[in-house]
Order: structure tokens, then C-alpha cells, then sequence
């Protein structure tokens, strides 16, 4: 899962990517730089830590989430210009967007406007996806007026998209045009998921009670948080106490993700390795064993499954089986968060 941390300049959009990822300082580089910082993050489970302990395998192995910083865009039309450059050349291979949005008082920018932040960020993506229909409809219909004839729905496609961009609408909106085969490669921002976070005040972890319902959004207290990041656990564990910090906010950013992408996580265990996979919720188990190896679903026989809760409740694998909670699913099978699974296979 990758996910891209965009946002205006003095958002702490740079101190939530240290948070998330532990780094300290200044992630990216000041001074215009096009390259982007990247962060690998391994997402807290407890249920691998529990399947480790179960197994003792020679490797663990967390799901990952990495993380991408891109400079903050500033005002004027100039730098907007070349942000959006930025984002079109690296975070169009995202699969979301986490949106920064100030929501405190700064020395430099005054009072908070994260309303008009967002909106102003959002029309950029309209922009940039309007842009990309554009200069398509017009090569398809150069194409045609030199005689070549169109198959396929590709310009009825993008003509309805252009629509729904000119009305000031995202393509999120009609997931039937951003989802269709024909558009695949175009990877439209405003397509994407977005989570928008505001980043509060230290003394303020509440929502702002005017934000748009129409976005999942959260709260984290950026500053705080970074801090909380650099300590060792159980400082960092009186800090969070002191704050009323519940949980951390990789945690919760990791966790709305997931609903956010409707993202599973299945499980694979052995002596040599117990690892967490994500993968799209509800996958059937032939697609899912192509995850693993080819080979796999190349050469599918059956899937067996036992959900994490019953092998938990049993204690080991052994014990599961006798209670028959462990079962045999076919191909078709929709893989549930939580499945603990060995594929069998013959090639």
C-alpha cells in the first residue's frame, strides 16, 4: 500500500510523515527539490505477533505501508504550476492520498482556513485530470479526421468524464468511469481515495464542526506527535498518557486506510515464516494464492483456512482442526480479513 502525503506549505505535512515514520528533522529538502521522500513503515498487528509466538519462525513478517512526502505547495500560480508537476510525476502510482490540512494559528499564514485549503487543493487535482481528458479527446479526434476509425468506448469514456470534471466534480464520483478497463492507464488524481487530516493545535484534538462530510476525515496532532515518535516506548508511552493521546497516530492513519482502500489482511504461517499480506477485501483465493507465488495459483487445488479468532480460541493449529473451525475453500472464495491460510497446489 502506498500512500502520498500532499498538502500546502506550512501544513505539517512534513511533521505527520516524520510521525508516521519515525524519521526526525526535515524530510524533504528545501529550496524547490523535485525528489520526493520515501518511508517504509511496517504496520503494528498484534494478531503476528501472537501467530510468532505461536510458531517461532525463523522470519516475521509485518505488512508494510510506504509513505511518500512531497514538498508543500505555496501560493501563487507559479509554484502551484510546478507542485502540480511534482504530483503528476510521482504520486500518480499511489493508491490514496493522506490531505494535510492546517487547522491551527501560524506566525507566518495567521488563522486557519482549512476549508478553503482543501477546496484549493482539490480544484488543482480537477485541473490537472481535466487537462489529461483534454489533450486525449484531442489526439483521438485528430486520429479520426486523418481517417482512422475508433474502437473500443475510450472517447465515449473520457467525453463523460470531461463532464463530470467541468461540473467542479472528482471522478471518485462515478467509480463506473475511473474503474473502467478502457481508462486504466490514465491513473486520474481525483480518482483516488483521499483521507483528509487536520492537523490541530497541541491542546485541540477536536474535528472542525464545518468540515466536509463528503471526505473521510481525522484529526492528529501533528506536533505532538512527532515528538511522541522520537521517544523510546515507555517514555513514549507516559507522553501518551499526558496528552490523552489514545492511540498513535500511525495507528489510526494506518487503520483508516485500510477501510478507506477496503483492504484485508490474510496470514501465512510456518516454521521459516509467519508473514501478513494485503490485499483488497474480499478477493477470491485463486487471485490471492497469484500473491504469493504464480506457481500457486497456477497450480490451485484448495485453500485451506481457519479465521485468526478460532485459531486463537483453540491455541494451535491442532486444536482448531479437532473443533473443525479449519475448512476447505475453492477458488472462489472471498478471503476475510483475519484468514489464516495454506494453500495447497500441484504444478
Amino acid at each position: 500500500m502506498k500512500l502520498g502525503i500532499i498538502g500546502l506549505g506550512r501544513s505539517g505535512k512534513t511533521t505527520l510523515f516524520n510521525a508516521l515514520t519515525g524519521r526526525t528533522g526535515e524530510s524533504a529538502p528545501a529550496g524547490g527539490a523535485v525528489t520526493p521522500v520515501m518511508g517504509v513503515v511496517s504496520v503494528p498487528d498484534e494478531r503476528v505477533l501472537w501467530l510468532s509466538a505461536l510458531y517461532h519462525p525463523k522470519k516475521t513478517t509485518h505488512a508494510q505501508v510506504t509513505y511518500m512526502d512531497l514538498q508543500g505547495m505555496s501560493s501563487g500560480a507559479e509554484s502551484k504550476r510546478e507542485y502540480m508537476a511534482h504530483l503528476l510525476n510521482h504520486m500518480r502510482p499511489m493508491d490514496a492520498f493522506l490531505m494535510v490540512l492546517r487547522n491551527f494559528e501560524d506566525p507566518v499564514l495567521g488563522s486557519p482556513r482549512a476549508m478553503a485549503d482543501m477546496r484549493e487543493l482539490q480544484d488543482e487535482f480537477l485541473i490537472a485530470d481535466l487537462a489529461t481528458v483534454e489533450k486525449r479527446l484531442e489526439k483521438l479526434s485528430m486520429e479520426e479526421k486523418r481517417g482512422k476509425k475508433l474502437t473500443g468506448k475510450e472517447k465515449e469514456l473520457l467525453s463523460a468524464c470531461w463532464e463530470v470534471l467541468d461540473s467542479g466534480q472528482p471522478l471518485k464520483s462515478r467509480p463506473d468511469l475511473s474503474a473502467a478497463p478502457e481508462l486504466r492507464g490514465f491513473t486520474f488524481l481525483s480518482a483516488k481515495p483521499l483521507l483528509v487530516i487536520f492537523n490541530n493545535r497541541d491542546e485541540d484534538d477536536r474535528l472542525p464542526s464545518s468540515q466536509l462530510v463528503s471526505e473521510e476525515a481525522m484529526v492528529v496532532r501533528g506536533k505532538l506527535e512527532m515528538e511522541m515518535a522520537e521517544l523510546a516506548a515507555e517514555e513514549a508511552q507516559d507522553f501518551q498518557k499526558d496528552f490523552g493521546i489514545e492511540e498513535s497516530a500511525m495507528n489510526r492513519v494506518v487503520q483508516q486506510s485500510f477501510r478507506l482502500l477496503q483492504l484485508a489482511t490474510f496470514f501465512t504461517v510456518g516454521d521459516d515464516e509467519v508473514k501478513a499480506w494485503t490485499i483488497p477485501r474480499g478477493l477470491p483465493a485463486l487471485e490471492v494464492a497469484g500473491h504469493i507465488h504464480s506457481d500457486i495459483q497456477r497450480g490451485f487445488i484448495r485453500a485451506e483456512v481457519v479465521a485468526f479468532e478460532d485459531l486463537r480460541a483453540a491455541g494451535d493449529y491442532a486444536a482448531a482442526r479437532k473443533l473443525g473451525t479449519v475448512r476447505l475453500e475453492g477458488k472462489a472464495y472471498p478471503v476475510q480479513d483475519g484468514d489464516v491460510i495454506h494453500f495447497r497446489f500441484n504444478v
